[in-house]
């Protein structure tokens, strides 16, 4: 039985990719050089870390399975607007290279049919990364890690983001899990991820 503080190969793979979009993202929304590659790619990969490291944690805490999936149509979405910011040099970014499936140990023989236990259990899956990665961003923020903290607040309003629709091309993201669960828990996140925005961009 394997812990979910043990990744797979697979959540390896997806992690690597996904921080390699962000990483992309990031770069043609702030217009840099190949200089800053190596670093962008770095605070990347922590910014991914920081959000996997709080489902993971939460994880083994209620014994459940998670899966860090990369996702096609929203890293498709993601590089779309890189490109767009790279050939018009407009400040757009999209960040939604991934998304996560859960499943609990102690919950499943009764199957997905206890639709409020099991949607209580991945409100609290996704919000323990979305607090580790607002974690993060805070550390970087009081530290003047500048870059790190304006990567972490984006990252961090666009998982916070709603989507679960069929017509909108991304992967479940975390907000969708929050929303489905308590309304008044995603407006305060969102609300103090509009204020760290603020904070870190002016």
């Amino acid at each position: 039985m394997r812990s979910p503080l043990h990744p797979t190969v697979e959540d390896l793979q997806a992690f690597i990719v996904s921080s390699l979009v962000v990483a992309v993202c990031f770069l043609a929304y702030k217009e840099m050089g190949l200089p800053q590659i190596p670093y962008v790619i770095l605070i990347s990969g922590l910014v991914v870390f920081f959000r996997e490291a709080g489902q993971r944690m939460v994880a083994q805490w209620m014994d459940a399975y998670i899966d860090l999936e990369f996702s096609m149509e929203g890293a498709g979405t993601s590089l779309f607007g890189a490109l767009m910011a790279y050939l018009n040099g407009f400040s757009i970014i999209l960040l939604f290279p991934l998304t996560s499936s859960f499943s609990g140990r102690k919950y499943e023989h009764w199957g997905k049919s206890v639709d409020a236990i099991w949607a209580k259990r991945q409100y609290w899956l996704a919000f323990g990364g979305l607090t580790t990665l607002f974690g993060g961003w805070y550390l970087a923020y009081i530290f003047e890690y500048q870059l790190l903290a304006e990567l972490a607040s984006l990252f961090l309003f666009f998982q916070l983001m709603p989507f679960d629709y069929e017509y909108i091309p991304t992967d479940r993201l975390d907000g969708a899990y929050i929303l489905l669960w308590s309304g008044f828990t995603w407006l305060i996140s969102m609300g103090v991820t509009i204020i760290a925005l603020v904070l870190t961009f002016y």
